[in-house]
C-alpha cells in the first residue's frame, strides 16, 4: 500500500512539472504555406472570418451631368466586360439630367473592371470604363460634346518651382537667353520684352507693352489676373499660352505665332489671325470687334464674336464646339463645322467658300446667300435660316444636310443635291456647345411609365422596365453542398448541387417591381433527401403571386422553397461516371413585389440566401445548412449549433463553419464544374475539392487575396480527372 502510494505521488509530481514546462512555452500560430497545394483539405489553415465567398457587393452610382437630354430618361446599363464582346449585362436602369441611377451590384471577385454604357433617346450611346476596386463608383458622363473634348488640355503651369528668377513690382522684363524661366508673382506693372526663354506670369498684372519674338514662350496659370494694353506675338516659333479666366487685351490682338487658349480671355479690339498663326481655343474667347482669320483657327469651346467674322483666302477654320458671330460672317475659304455656329445677321459663302457640316453639325443664320458650297458628312446637319435664302449660280448644297428656311428658300439659280433635305424636323440635341438644338425625337413610351420604348426592357407593361440580374443575363451560379452537416462530409461539395440566375425586375424609376428566378438541379450526389430553399431580404407583406415555388409563411421575409425531396426530383446521382446521367431538373420561380424599394436599398442579390434542409425523419426543417456567412432562419434547430464539427455562434454571427473554418456550401458565380463522387473512383487515398481544384486552398487560406479565380478552367487550375463531365 504505501509503494502504491509512493508512485501515486512520484506521478502527480512528475505530472506537475510536465504541465509547469508545457504552460511555460508560448504556443506558435501556425501558419499555412500559400506557394503550394495542401495535401487534403483537413490541412488547410483558414483565418478566422474568411466566408468562402467568390463575389462582392458594389455600390455603383451613374450621374449623367450633360444636360443634352434635359429630364428625359437614359438607359444605364453594367456589364461585367466589355460589351462588344464577351462582356454580359448585370443591371440596368434609368437616369436623367436631375436624378442619378444608384445600385448594388454583385460582382466576382476575380473581375476588376466594369462598362457602363448610357443608352440615350436618340440611341447614341456613351459606354465608360470604370475600374470596379472601389466600394463606391460615381461615373460622371460629360456627354458626346463640349467638355469631354479638353480631356487632353495639359496642366497649367506655376511658380513654385522651375523658375531662374522671379519678379514683381514694376518693372520691365526683357528676356534672351534659352531655357531661362522668369516667374511674375503678386502685382506686377511693366513691361515684357521675349525673344528668347520663357515668362510665366501666377500673380496679378498689368501689362503696357507685350512683344513676343521666335523661340519665346508667355505661360499665363490657371487663377492669375492679366491684362494687356498692347500686345504682339511677332515670331511663327512664338508659343502664348492661357490657363487663366481673367486675360484681357485692352485694343486688337494680330498674333502671328501659337496661340493656346485654356481658360477665358477677352480682346476689346478686332482679332486677326495672320501669318503663320494657329490659334486653338478650348476654353472662352470673347472679342469685342471682328475677327479674320488668315491662317488656322480650331475651336473646341467658345468663341464669342460682338461684329463680323471674315473666313479669307488663307484661313483653315474648324469648329467642333460652338461659334457665335452677332453681325455678318463672309466665308472665302472652307470652313469645317461638327458643333455649332450662328451668325446673327447674314452670311455669306462666297466662291472659294465651303461650309463643311458632318455628324449632326447645326449652322443657324439670320439670312444666308450661297455663292460656293454648303457640305454634308457622316450623318445628317442641319442649315436652319430663319428670313431669306439666296442660292446664285455657283451654289450647291450636296450631301448629308438638311436645309431649313422657315419661308421657304426665296431665291434658287443653283443646286441642290438629291440627298439634302428640305424641311426643318432634324433632331438636333441641346447640349453644352449647342444651346438652341432642333427637333423633338419622337420615340413612343407605349405602356407610358416614362421610359420609352427603345429603352424599355417592357414596352408594353407599364410596372417593369429593366432588367438586374446575377450573376449576369445569359449564365447561372451555383451553389454546391455538403449534407452532413453538423457533421464534416468528404468536401467533393456534390451532395447536391444547384445553379441559378436572379433577375430583379424594375420598373421606370428604379424600384423593385418583380422577381423571376430560374434553378437548374445537376447532382444530388448524397444520401439523404434533401430540401432547396431561397431567402430573400424582400419583406414577405410586399410580394404577390409567387409561381414555381411554396412560400413558408412563418418568416418576416421572403422564404420559398423550390423542391422538397432531390431524391424525388432527380432519378439518380449525377456523380458516379460509372452510372447513368439522368436530365436536370429546371424550375421558374417568379413573384410581383408591391411597392419595393430600389436595388440599393436591397443590398444587391449577394444578399440573397440559398440554402438547404434535410428532408429526413430523424432530422427535418431543423437542420439548414447555409453558405457561410448567412445566418439561419427562425425555424432553424439551434440546439443543433456547436454539435459534433459545427462551430456556429450566434452572438458572433459566426454561421456554419467547422471549428478549423471549413464551410458546408460554397457560391461561384458561373456554372460550376463540380467534383465526381471522389470515394467511387477506386483510389487508394480519396481526393477532395483541393485536389480537383488546384487552387482553392491557396485562396481559402490566403483569406482570398490570391486566385480569386480558382474555379476556372485555366491552365493548371484543375485535375479534370476527378471532374464530373457525363
Amino acid at each position: 500500500m504505501m509503494k502504491n502510494l509512493l508512485v501515486a505521488v512520484l506521478l502527480v509530481a512528475l505530472f506537475s512539472q510536465c504541465k509547469k514546462n508545457v504552460s511555460s512555452e508560448t504556443p506558435k500560430t501556425p501558419t499555412a504555406d500559400l506557394t503550394q497545394n495542401v495535401g487534403n483539405i483537413n490541412q488547410m489553415i483558414v483565418p478566422s472570418g474568411f466566408n468562402y465567398r467568390t463575389s462582392r457587393n458594389i455600390n455603383v452610382q451613374v450621374i449623367v451631368t450633360n444636360s443634352e437630354f434635359g429630364t428625359q430618361k437614359q438607359r444605364i446599363e453594367i456589364y461585367d466586360g466589355n460589351p462588344v464582346s464577351n462582356g454580359n449585362l448585370i443591371a440596368s436602369g434609368s437616369a436623367d439630367f436631375q436624378n442619378s441611377f444608384s445600385s448594388n451590384i454583385s460582382l466576382p471577385n476575380a473581375v476588376d473592371v466594369i462598362y457602363v454604357v448610357k443608352r440615350n433617346p436618340d440611341n447614341s450611346t456613351v459606354t465608360q470604363k470604370v475600374p470596379a476596386n472601389s466600394p463606391v463608383i460615381i461615373l460622371s458622363d460629360l456627354g458626346k460634346r463640349g467638355l469631354s473634348l479638353g480631356k487632353s488640355m495639359p496642366a497649367s503651369p506655376d511658380c513654385n518651382s522651375g523658375c531662374t528668377s522671379t519678379v514683381t513690382g514694376n518693372q520691365t522684363v526683357s528676356l534672351n537667353t534659352a531655357g531661362a524661366v522668369v516667374c511674375i508673382t503678386g502685382i506686377f506693372n511693366g513691361n515684357i520684352d521675349l525673344n528668347r526663354g520663357t515668362v510665366r506670369i501666377c500673380g496679378n498684372a498689368t501689362i503696357g507693352n507685350c512683344n513676343m519674338n521666335n523661340n519665346s514662350t508667355l505661360l499665363i496659370a490657371a487663377g492669375a489676373t492679366v491684362t494687356f494694353s498692347n500686345f504682339n506675338i511677332n515670331g511663327n516659333t512664338a508659343v502664348f499660352s492661357n490657363w487663366s479666366n481673367n486675360v484681357s487685351i485692352s485694343g486688337g490682338f494680330s498674333p502671328g505665332g501659337i496661340v493656346n487658349n485654356y481658360g477665358s480671355m477677352s480682346v476689346a479690339g478686332t482679332f486677326n489671325i495672320n501669318g503663320s498663326a494657329i490659334v486653338t481655343n478650348e476654353g472662352t474667347i470673347n472679342i469685342a470687334q471682328s475677327l479674320n482669320n488668315n491662317k488656322t483657327l480650331i475651336n473646341n469651346g467658345t468663341i464669342n464674336v460682338s461684329e463680323s467674322f471674315a473666313q479669307n483666302g488663307g484661313g483653315a477654320f474648324t469648329n467642333n464646339c460652338k461659334f457665335v458671330v452677332n453681325k455678318d460672317a463672309a466665308l472665302n475659304n472652307p470652313i469645317t463645322n461638327t458643333g455649332y455656329i450662328r451668325v446673327i445677321q447674314s452670311t455669306t459663302v462666297n466662291g472659294g467658300g465651303n461650309i463643311i457640316l458632318s455628324n449632326g453639325a447645326m449652322f443657324r443664320s439670320n439670312n444666308m446667300t450661297i455663292n460656293g458650297n454648303i457640305t454634308g458628312t457622316g450623318t445628317t446637319s442641319l442649315v436652319k435660316v430663319a428670313s431669306n435664302t439666296t442660292i446664285n449660280g455657283g451654289g450647291r448644297i450636296t450631301g448629308t444636310i438638311q436645309y431649313c428656311d422657315a419661308n421657304g428658300i426665296e431665291t434658287n439659280t443653283g443646286t441642290i443635291g438629291s440627298g439634302v433635305s428640305l424641311a426643318c424636323n432634324q433632331y438636333i440635341p441641346v447640349s453644352s456647345c449647342n444651346p438652341d438644338g432642333n427637333g423633338v425625337i419622337i420615340i413612343p413610351d407605349t405602356d407610358g411609365d416614362g421610359a420609352n420604348d427603345n429603352i424599355d426592357e417592357y414596352p408594353t407593361d407599364p410596372a417593369l422596365a429593366f432588367n438586374n440580374y446575377y450573376p449576369d443575363a445569359k449564365g447561372t451560379a451555383t451553389v454546391a453542398f455538403e449534407d452532413l452537416w453538423p457533421n464534416r462530409g468528404d468536401y467533393d461539395l456534390n451532395d447536391l448541387v444547384v445553379d441559378f440566375r436572379h433577375n430583379i425586375i424594375t420598373n421606370a424609376s428604379n424600384n423593385i417591381a418583380k422577381y423571376v428566378g430560374y434553378y437548374r438541379l445537376r447532382a444530388s450526389g448524397g444520401a439523404q433527401h434533401i430540401a432547396f430553399c431561397m431567402g430573400m431580404p424582400i419583406s414577405a407583406d410586399l410580394i404577390d403571386k409567387l409561381e414555381g415555388a411554396t412560400q413558408e409563411t412563418e418568416h418576416s421575409n421572403v422564404v420559398f422553397e423550390v423542391f422538397a425531396d432531390s431524391k424525388k426530383e432527380l432519378s439518380n446521382w449525377n456523380t458516379v461516371p460509372s452510372q447513368p446521367k439522368v436530365e436536370y431538373k429546371e424550375y421558374n420561380v417568379s413573384f410581383i413585389v408591391n411597392k419595393g424599394g430600389s436595388l440599393k436599398e436591397l443590398g444587391g442579390v449577394a444578399a440573397f440566401d440559398p440554402f438547404i434542409w434535410m428532408n429526413e425523419k430523424e432530422k427535418g426543417r431543423g437542420y439548414e445548412i447555409h453558405v457561410p456567412g448567412n445566418a439561419p432562419t427562425k425555424l432553424a434547430d439551434t440546439k443543433v449549433f456547436g454539435y459534433a464539427d459545427d462551430d456556429t455562434q450566434l452572438e458572433k454571427s459566426k454561421y456554419y463553419l467547422t471549428k478549423t473554418n471549413l464551410p458546408w456550401a460554397i457560391i461561384v458565380p458561373e456554372t460550376f464544374d463540380y467534383c465526381s463522387e471522389l470515394s467511387q473512383l477506386g483510389l487508394k487515398e480519396t481526393p477532395d475539392i483541393t485536389q480537383t481544384y488546384l487552387h482553392f486552398a491557396q485562396w481559402a487560406q490566403s483569406d482570398g487575396k490570391i486566385y480569386a479565380d480558382w474555379y476556372k478552367d485555366l491552365e493548371g487550375y484543375r485535375n479534370k480527372e476527378y471532374i464530373y463531365s457525363k
